[in-house]
Parts: C-alpha cells; structure tokens; sequence
C-alpha cells in the first residue's frame, strides 16, 4: 500500500481471491475471519471492509462462516454486511474495559472512535446479527502491566464488571493473555498473570452461563 491512500489496490484483491480459492479447495477450513489494521476515519474502514467481505463472498461458494475483525465501524457500514449477508458475526476489539483503562491502553482508538462510539458500534452489531454473533477480544492481565500496575485483585474485578456488562449487552468477550514487556522478573509475573488468568476464565464462564451465552463455533473452532 501507499501512505495515504486507503483504497486497496485491485491486484491485492485478485490475490486475495487467489489464495483464498486455494486454501478452500485443499483443506477443510471452517471459519474465515477478516482482519486488517484500522484506518483513522471509521466511514473509510467500513468501506474497506465491505470491499473485502464481497471479494471473500464471490469465492466463498460454500457460504464458510466470515466473521469481520475490524475496528468500531459506522452504523451504515455495519447494515450493509449484514443486508449483503457479507459477513456472519462482528469483532470490535475494546482490549481493555471502563474509559480510563481504554484511553490509556488505546489512545488511538480513543482519539479516532472513542470508548462510548465503540460500545454503541457493538450494540449495533446485537441489533442486527443477535446475540452472541458479536463479539470483543480483550487482553486478560493488561491492567497488571507496567502502563496500569493495578493489583490482580483490582484487575480481576474490573474485567468481570466488564465481562458482566458486555454479555448484559449480547456481547460476547474474547479473553487472551497479555505477554509483559522483557525488563522484570518474568518467572514470578507470569505466575501472577496466569493465576489471574484462571480466576478471570472461571468467574466469565459463570457469567456468561447466567447471561445465556455461548461462543459460536462458526466464529471461533474448538482448534482455533
């Protein structure tokens, strides 16, 4: 690509459906997930994502699950995968939970979006796809870095206040690890953040029980 120029050159698509074609035709893919970077204007991003759902759909002839991976897209953006039928579930990635974490951890998206703009993008996204075809990868054990250096107990309560009000919401949370930056005892953080890890997977598995919940395997496989 060339800086400032967001439109995708024509000859990345027909690659694209290239090695898409091929992957299809010789092994048994279940899920395909659209996934990109983010561009500062969200209208410029939603139209960058329609482009690539459409290319994915005339080569996906057996209708595999797409999921869209992008950032916090625009209202009008969001209808049009979804009349299209360009993609099957939504993944607006928050990272961390609660507007002060988010602006400190995110100050992009923050500047670009915002933390209250990405909230309404998601409910958006339950509107129309239901609940539990939309979903948001946050970064388990984030808080405890050195950005942040909350304690696990302060952590821990914070992300399942979230985990709570997100799946309230129809949203469905993605937890993965976060890896800390070399410079520190590494032995004794990552103990401390794969406790926090398990207590975190263990009180989100109750809630999203008691909220109905459940991930949908044409957005993430078991293997996945």
């Amino acid at each position: 690509q060339v800086m400032g120029r967001t439109a995708i050159p024509e000859e990345t698509y027909t690659r694209l459906s290239e090695v898409l074609s091929a992957a299809l035709g010789e092994a048994p893919v279940r899920t395909i997930y659209l996934v990109g970077g983010s561009l500062t204007d969200p209208r410029e991003e939603g139209q960058r994502f329609i482009e690539l759902a459409r290319c994915v759909q005339r080569v996906n002839q057996r209708r595999i699950p797409v999921s869209c991976g992008s950032g916090a897209l625009p209202a009008e953006s969001l209808r049009i995968l979804h009349e299209e039928r360009l993609v099957d579930s939504i993944c607006f990635n928050l990272e961390v939970w609660s507007e002060p974490l988010f602006a400190r951890i995110c100050p992009g998206k923050q500047r670009y979006v915002g933390y209250q703009h990405w909230i309404e993008s998601l409910e958006t996204a339950v509107s129309l796809w239901g609940r539990g075809r939309t979903y948001s990868a946050m970064v388990a054990g984030v808080e405890l870095g050195p950005e942040l250096a909350l304690s696990p107990d302060e952590a821990l309560e914070i992300a399942l206040r979230g985990a709570d009000d997100l799946c309230r919401r129809g949203i469905v949370p993605i937890y993965s690890l976060y890896w800390p930056p070399p410079g520190r005892d590494l032995s004794e953080h990552l103990r401390t953040l794969r406790d926090f890890y398990a207590r975190l997977e263990l009180d989100y598995c109750d809630i999203r029980r008691q909220h109905g919940l459940q991930i949908w395997d044409g957005f993430l496989t078991h293997r996945g």
